[in-house]
């Protein structure tokens, strides 16, 4: 099958983290056997007023990958204007891509702006079109009308919509007024060979706990470190053990988290931004994988986690549910008590971490994932046939 996969979320030389989701899912996609090519718009802030710039190559897992790169001052009018997006992706399909490869799907990731455009150009080639779902601002997107208003229709037209876990489907459908039958719920990709399964040496002096996120001050934010950071002091404190808390990720609000946790008497490492690699290497040595939030529509550091055997910790909240269990950690309410209690729970436990990357593994790799969308794609060709 050949797949022209849409995004506007797509790693970069200047931001290689940004949406490297969709990259994975691009390998998984590649890994059943379909020719696939990458065609990414992505919008970087500048002191430039206004620059274009295109490339096409290869990247280190053979994939094609057409990128339009604009750098521009004025980057959220940019990203908000979807037909001048558009007529840059059409320009750069029929200039650098139809000449020579004529896809059978459009698959577009994130409704906006990527499903958009996906519904455009798949309409105007008359090809079907897949949608595949990450986003948690859906409710916040649905309420805005011009946009909403394409947003909806790129819904409807879509020949399938994949959301990354049950409860995103629930909000897509709750947002937009979809029918059920038009959703499959295929996951996130977990790179399952970086994020492998150690047989873990528990130090003797302390327990190692860690956490990801962006740390950022917002005006309702989504993470929730405080209640760590004070379920962690209580504990200390009433066991009298030490606990060494690593949070990995930057953000404006980690000074003050510095602050708490001296105030505190927490232990805790910040380590800022670092590459998957990294990650992985941290987590195999950690005890356990904390993390104190308010909503996910999936959790790939808690799934990447989970795949080198690391217990979880976190927040018993919606789509968390579809990846933790009593088998493989602890879901807590979001009160300092729970989270006190949920990490004295988890000290006394044991779990079978070996199993716990098997299940993991099982359900997420890119080849079980690959597999499953791949279904979606011959039972979309096969249906056109009839």
């Amino acid at each position: 099958m050949k797949t022209l996969l849409i995004a506007c979320w797509y790693p970069t030389r200047k931001n290689p983290n940004f949406g490297v989701f969709i990259k994975e899912h691009a390998r998984a996609i590649q890994s059943s056997g379909n020719e696939i090519v990458v065609l990414a718009i992505v919008i970087h802030r500048s002191n430039k007023i206004f620059s274009v710039r295109s490339s096409d190559r290869f990247d280190e897992n053979q994939i094609r990958t057409v990128k339009v790169e604009i750098s521009t001052f004025f980057r959220d009018i940019v990203y908000h204007a979807i037909p001048f997006q558009y007529w840059l992706v059409k320009r750069a399909f029929y200039k650098m891509i139809s000449p020579n490869y004529t896809p059978d799907i459009i698959h577009s990731n994130v409704i906006f702006p990527a499903g958009i455009i996906g519904d455009w150009l798949s309409s105007h080639l008359k090809k079907p079109h897949v949608i595949t779902e990450h986003w948690t601002r859906i409710r916040n997107f649905s309420k805005m009308p011009v946009l909403a208003h394409w947003g909806k229709k790129a819904y409807d037209n879509a020949t399938k919509i994949l959301p990354v876990s049950t409860y995103l489907q629930q909000e897509i459908m709750d947002a937009f007024d979809l029918d059920k039958s038009k959703f499959t719920v295929i996951g996130n990709v977990i790179d399952s060979e970086q994020f492998a399964f150690k047989e873990k040496q528990k130090h003797p002096a302390k327990i190692r706990l860690c956490s990801i996120a962006t740390w950022a001050k917002l005006k309702n934010p989504a993470k929730q470190p405080e209640l760590l950071i004070k379920a962690i002091a209580a504990l200390q404190t009433e066991l009298n053990i030490k606990i060494e808390l690593t949070m990995i990720g930057g953000g404006n609000k980690i000074e003050d988290l510095k602050t708490l946790c001296y105030n505190k008497n927490v232990n805790a490492i910040f380590t800022g931004y670092q590459p998957k690699e990294e990650i992985a290497k941290k987590l195999e040595e950690t005890d356990f994988f904390v993390h104190p939030t308010l909503i996910e529509t999936f959790g790939v550091v808690v799934a990447e986690a989970l795949c080198t055997g690391t217990p979880v910790i976190c927040s018993n909240i919606t789509a968390l549910r579809e990846l933790v269990s009593d088998s493989n950690g602890i879901l807590c309410e979001n009160t300092v008590s729970n989270w006190t209690q949920a990490l004295r729970t988890a000290l006394h436990k044991n779990f079978d971490r070996q199993k716990i990357a098997d299940d993991i593994k099982a359900r997420y790799s890119k080849e079980t994932i690959g597999v499953q969308i791949d279904a979606v794609y011959k039972e979309i060709i096969q249906s056109r046939k009839l």
